[in-house]
């Protein structure tokens, strides 16, 4: 019978402990994705000129650095240590760049769930999330 307690408790305590380190784990998403989609999160690059704030550039891209005085980090190591707190450190707005928009927007995403502050993807375009093409349905299938 002790031993059985004995064996119960061991379960239990390790249990506590991974609750606890899951808890903890400073790389959980924390942030609540539809408040962060309700802000504004794209600026172009013809909007630069016209930003008030301080802001910070980084390139996700390695082969060429586009902006001068920008940080160039590569998107694989984004979430290292070291890069993490250089972008913590930075005061105003963090714009991300890539020649692909889609790395910008994941770089988004991981920098808002890590509850990463004025975040933004810099972007080529003045509306990169609107339609480019006219939408045409198919006229040889029909309905059934």
């Amino acid at each position: 019978m002790k031993k059985n307690i004995t064996w119960i408790l061991g379960v239990l305590l390790v249990l506590f402990v991974l609750v606890l380190v899951r808890t903890f784990n400073p790389n959980l998403f924390k942030r609540n994705v539809s408040e962060a989609l309700t802000t504004e999160m794209t600026v172009s690059v013809q909007e630069l000129s016209e930003l008030n704030d301080n802001y910070n550039i980084v390139e996700l891209d390695t082969e060429n650095q586009r902006f001068p005085n920008s940080l160039v980090l590569p998107f694989g190591q984004l979430l290292e240590k070291e890069n993490k707190e250089k972008l913590s450190s930075f005061d105003g707005k963090i714009l991300l760049y890539s020649s692909d928009i889609s790395t910008s927007s994941k770089a988004w995403v991981i920098l808002n769930q890590l509850e990463f502050d004025r975040v933004y993807i810099l972007s080529d375009e003045e509306n990169p999330e609107a339609l480019k093409y006219k939408f045409q349905p198919d006229t040889t299938i029909r309905l059934e």
